[in-house]
């Protein structure tokens, strides 16, 4: 396969004679949006899964309206170190596909089931630490039992659904996510279906309340593994992608994934925890309603920006494969289309959040109180008001991580969490009291305000273009932080 430099910005190499041409004019939005597509369906699908948990969990009464997002948040902040660190699995299958080292692209998918299996092991024994982590937050003793209910059944499916992300990133990595949004819908199906029926006790089932939930999202996870598991597995893939004969564990291969997943690990972790702290801790501390309210505008949020995730994470994909290609010319013509759409996209949903602030609540909630109604407009007023700026920061952090410059995201984020959220967050509330739960969303604004203005100046003049995922640590780590650095093709 012959090779020609690349005439845009960044040097490199790319392989000329097996590689379709590249689109052009309104042929980039069109291809990015045929692979963001199934991805953005994909997250769709998890949202309504997560908003008919919390639906059907609302008939329950308001103590479980405010005890599954606490729970929920809990599990996610204890696993999304490891989750972050298994993530950029997507990262090293695109940039392999761009580099036509097929057969690398299940070595790393393998690589990342085993530290997905790993970190479902680890997470099991926080089972006996549930009840006194939410004794802590000293929430109302029956949504602290809802709380801790929920969490430990829960714990069952955070290794399925780590493994399901890690199958998923494959196919996403190598622009088939299709099969991704199969398995996802799939499995959000059953999980409706299954929330029904134990939640309520249908079809000969006790009535299990919101452990149902739980174990309905478990069950969910499993199934939507095994769709995966069996696709890749399949004789198709095995052919092509040699999913089969590379299962042999890899240390060098882990040392990379950790290597560069680790700020990931970081980023996710101080964000998420930011969110835990801020939802059981600060707004917690203003009564079961305002909980209510924060948990019930979670919901609508995941609306808005889990569609721009999946836009970022197909935009991952798609920058790797064109620095894989070494075309870093194209990959910055395609993030500009990513980021404009998704600023549209937030723009109109702000629109609707500012002008349907009050009927929104009733869409969840049967016969929301009068209180819940006001906390939950407010806070719909500061969600109009951040969109703008979540739209740049999401989009922005896909395309760093496309490119493997994941340092300076993770280590913003754990910055700015730890002083402008969490400390801005219980500085409002020392402070500025009368302002109640209000005050720690003025401080999750400003967060997200300033991490998507550091993102995106890192994106538009750092050095991304000389990071080569596959050279030595020393050399790929010198270009993460700015440092000079000699791009190496492996052998």
């Amino acid at each position: 396969m012959s090779v020609e430099p690349d005439s845009t910005r960044g040097g490199g190499v790319s392989p000329s004679s097996d590689l379709a041409p590249l689109p052009t004019g309104w042929g980039v939005p069109l291809s990015l949006a045929l692979l963001a597509g199934p991805v953005i369906a994909t997250m769709v699908s998890r949202t309504v899964m997560s908003f008919a948990d919390f639906a059907m969990v609302s008939r329950l009464g308001e103590e479980a309206t405010a005890a599954i997002m606490p729970a929920g948040i809990s599990v996610w902040c204890m696993i999304c170190f490891g989750f972050g660190i298994i993530s950029v699995t997507n990262t090293f299958v695109s940039q392999s596909l761009g580099k036509g080292e097929h057969a690398e692209c299940s070595r790393y998918t393998w690589q990342g089931l085993y530290l997905a299996a790993g970190l479902g092991l680890i997470a099991l024994p926080a089972w006996w630490l549930a009840p006194s982590f939410f004794a802590l937050a000293d929430h109302a003793p029956e949504v602290q039992r809802l709380e801790v209910i929920y969490f430990r059944v829960s714990l069952f499916g955070v290794m399925p659904a780590v493994a399901a992300n890690v199958v998923a990133n494959f196919f996403t990595g190598i622009h088939k996510p299709s099969i991704g949004l199969f398995a996802a819908v799939t499995a959000n199906a059953f999980n409706i279906a299954a929330n029904y029926v134990l939640i309520f006790g249908k079809l000969g089932f006790p009535a299990m309340g919101i452990a149902g939930a739980a174990w309905a999202t478990a069950a969910a996870s499993l199934l939507q593994v095994a769709i995966l598991l069996a696709v890749w597995l399949g004789p198709g893939y095995a052919r092509a992608f040699a999913s089969r004969a590379s299962w042999r564990p890899s240390w060098s291969r882990i040392k990379r994934i950790v290597r560069v997943g680790m700020p990931v690990g970081v980023q996710f972790e101080s964000d998420i925890f930011g969110f835990t702290v801020f939802t059981v801790f600060m707004v917690g501390e203003y009564g079961t309603q305002q909980l209510a309210a924060n948990n019930l505008v979670f919901k609508f949020l995941e609306i808005a920006f889990m569609p721009v995730v999946g836009l970022s994470i197909a935009l991952s994909s798609a920058v790797g494969k064109a620095i894989g290609e070494g075309q870093h010319g194209y990959a910055r013509l395609v993030v500009r289309w990513a980021v404009g759409g998704a600023l549209v996209y937030m723009l109109a949903i702000g629109a609707v959040y500012l002008v349907f602030r009050y009927e929104l609540p009733g869409l969840i909630l049967e016969n929301p109180s009068a209180e819940v109604i006001r906390w939950s407009a407010t806070l719909f007023i500061l969600c109009a008001l951040f969109e703008v700026f979540d739209a740049f920061g999401i989009t922005m952090t896909g395309a760093l991580r496309g490119a493997g410059d994941t340092f300076w995201p993770g280590m913003t984020t754990f910055v700015l969490s730890a002083t402008v959220f969490m400390g801005g967050g219980f500085a409002m509330m020392h402070f500025a009291p009368q302002l109640e739960s209000v005050g720690p969303w003025l401080a999750a604004t400003a967060f997200i305000c300033a991490y998507a203005v550091v993102v995106s100046l890192r994106w538009w003049y750092g050095p991304w273009e000389k990071i080569d995922l596959f050279a030595d640590g020393k050399t790929a780590a010198a270009a993460q932080v700015g440092e000079s650095a000699v791009v190496v093709e492996p052998a």
